[in-house]
């Protein structure tokens, strides 16, 4: 297993890292607070996110790491979430503080060509309300970006041509909900959305946006405070995950033949605030990145996709907020 973490850190300290299951690391770097990352064949993407401005990080593959190639800063702050069309080339980004949407063209060595940043305004007339994207994610086709705003309770999705965006759909979820982040089933005619203030997955039948699920992640009769983070589903489409901030804990949904849930499992968190959580391309492990302690958490999951008891081992990573699988 090869993984790529990142977490928050100043410039100077070891900040993002390439390393094995057991955290031992074969390349680093020392950029200011990657809280995310992305990679796709040779390209890799960091941020750097700060309240004050916005950074992205282009990396191409050397050797056993990464060599930075160049780095464009933005309109916009707070940028927690990246991610990589290969198709056309492009870098997506998602501002939570300043509600803005980046996108850039880069040639073929990784260099910035193009940037572009798009203020996702608040057209609700309620002034409470304030634009934070927090996610940012392209189609198996690389011809939609799915952008998720939690501010304003709003998914917007884009087509996407080269070096430019256009949007053409929204899914408005209910005031309240925030939708925090996506995923969607192979054939793109489902879409799992996790809820970070209402603690809940949506279901929605796509194209047609029609919502035909929601359950909860949170025990029946619970009280307190919870903040879902991250949502992942396995590669046979029988299991979705979701994790839980504060109220700390892991929850295994099992999906049914129309890709209907209900829960299955659910484990108490080896640490706490799980920010970020994936599952391995082979779908045999949940790699959770516990911020609050400091920790990365590798699962092993059984045939039927749940935490095998007694077999999760962790390894140190300081403010740890993103892993990516780059096996």
């Amino acid at each position: 297993m090869e993984l790529l973490i990142s977490g928050y850190g100043a410039k100077g300290e070891q900040t993002i890292v390439k390393c094995n299951a057991y955290g031992e690391v074969v390349w680093s770097d020392t950029i200011e607070s990657p809280s995310f990352a992305a990679a796709s064949g040779d390209r890799m993407f960091a941020v750097t996110e700060n309240d004050n401005y916005a950074w992205i990080h282009s990396y191409v593959k050397d050797g056993e790491g990464y060599r930075l190639v160049d780095s464009a800063r933005f309109d916009g702050t707070d940028l927690c979430h990246v991610c990589y069309c290969e198709k056309y080339n492009m870098v997506f980004g998602a501002c939570w503080g300043s509600g803005h949407l980046l996108y850039a063209k880069l040639d073929a060595e990784g260099r910035f060509v193009k940037t572009n940043s798009i203020l996702q305004e608040n057209e609700t007339g309620d002034a409470s309300l304030i634009s934070r994207v927090h996610f940012v994610g392209v189609n198996k086709a690389e011809d939609t970006l799915m952008v998720n705003n939690v501010g304003l309770d709003i998914i917007y999705f884009y087509s996407i041509s080269d070096g430019e965006i256009v949007e053409k759909d929204r899914i408005y979820t209910e005031r309240g909900q925030h939708p925090r982040h996506s995923v969607w089933n192979h054939d793109e005619s489902l879409l799992y959305v996790i809820t970070e203030l209402s603690n809940e997955v949506l279901v929605y039948q796509m194209p047609q946006k029609k919502l035909v699920q929601k359950i909860s992640t949170l025990p029946e009769g619970f009280v307190g405070k919870s903040h879902c983070s991250a949502i992942c589903i396995s590669p046979d489409e029988k299991t979705v995950y979701g994790a839980n901030r504060y109220s700390e804990s892991i929850v295994c949904f099992g999906a049914d033949e129309n890709g209907l849930l209900h829960e299955k499992l659910r484990v108490p968190a080896d640490g706490e605030k799980p920010r970020h959580m994936i599952l391995t391309k082979d779908g045999r492990h949940l790699v959770v990145c516990y911020q609050t302690t400091g920790e990365i958490c590798i699962m092993p999951l059984d045939e039927r996709g749940l935490p095998i008891e007694g077999k999760a081992h962790k390894f140190a990573f300081p403010n740890a907020a993103c892993a990516v699988d780059l096996s």
